[in-house]
């Protein structure tokens, strides 16, 4: 738990002297992705909800983010999931998932350029039960992401590791290595369809783990809709492209309030 603690507060350690050169800080206006972090330091709150189909059944998570900046150029977002699982086989089971706790700060931006980069840490808490599958795992995730836009076009791009801290099974701790881009055409000022690529490599597991090794590749086509002033609403369907997979499916939503 100290070296959780130690690697969410680094990025606000890094933000301390670009703060002091640069007391105010303008964000370049992103679109909302669906899988793919974004640079950008967020003053908002936002509901997600995400519905898988898998060989095993169905999950569903709703979640609830807070997101506020600490500093001009440090942010810090508290995320609490509800998760829902209806098995094929066994009862159905709802409750407190995993709740998230992230710090990002931007490290690097370019207004003539309309880019930025930005650094972070996730951290997971085990606050869903693990016996009723709704969680119970402790996480590391550190993260770089940066974007640019150019002209009508946004283009975002991620890279995360993430390391289980508590293992639930027999074996090595689980590691994966997230890698995902996203692009969207800004058609109107409230429309804007997005494509994204997305692999996940289970670096490290259980020798009986049949994602061991192995790159799962999903695709999400989506959009962007802008409702009211400061809001954003949306969703997509993230398909897989390879035969390692953890769903068949899945169905991403998100709603965003600016503040």
């Amino acid at each position: 738990m100290k070296r959780l603690l130690m690697l969410l507060a680094l990025p606000g350690l890094l933000t301390v002297n670009v703060a002091h050169a640069q007391d105010s800080y303008q964000n370049v206006s992103f679109f909302y992705p669906l899988r793919t972090r974004r640079p950008v330091i967020e003053r908002e709150i936002e509901f997600t909800v995400e519905h898988n189909k898998g060989a095993e059944g169905r999950t569903t998570e709703v979640a609830a983010a807070l997101e506020l900046p600490i500093m001009p150029r440090w942010q810090v977002e508290l995320e609490v999931p509800l998760v829902f699982n209806d098995p094929r086989e066994g009862p159905f089971q709802g409750g407190v998932g995993d709740v998230s706790l992230e710090t990002k700060v931007a490290v690097w931006q370019s207004l003539d350029w309309l880019s930025q980069i930005a650094v972070g840490v996730e951290g997971r808490l085990p606050t869903g039960s693990e016996r009723r599958g709704l969680g119970g795992e402790a996480s590391v995730e550190p993260f770089v992401t940066g974007g640019i836009a150019l002209g009508d076009f946004d283009l975002l791009a991620s890279v995360a590791y993430e390391f289980n801290v508590n293992a639930n099974v027999p074996g090595p701790n689980e590691q994966e290595l997230t890698a995902s881009a996203a692009a969207a055409w800004r058609v109107t000022r409230a429309f804007a369809p997005l494509l994204e690529i997305v692999t996940v490599t289970r670096t490290r597991a259980a020798p009986d783990d049949e994602l061991r090794g192995k790159t799962r590749v999903t695709i999400i086509p989506g959009f962007n809709a802008k409702l009211l002033p400061g809001t954003t609403l949306r969703l997509g369907i993230e398909l897989p492209l390879t035969r390692a997979r953890t769903a068949e499916y899945s169905l991403l939503g998100g709603f965003v309030k600016e503040f």
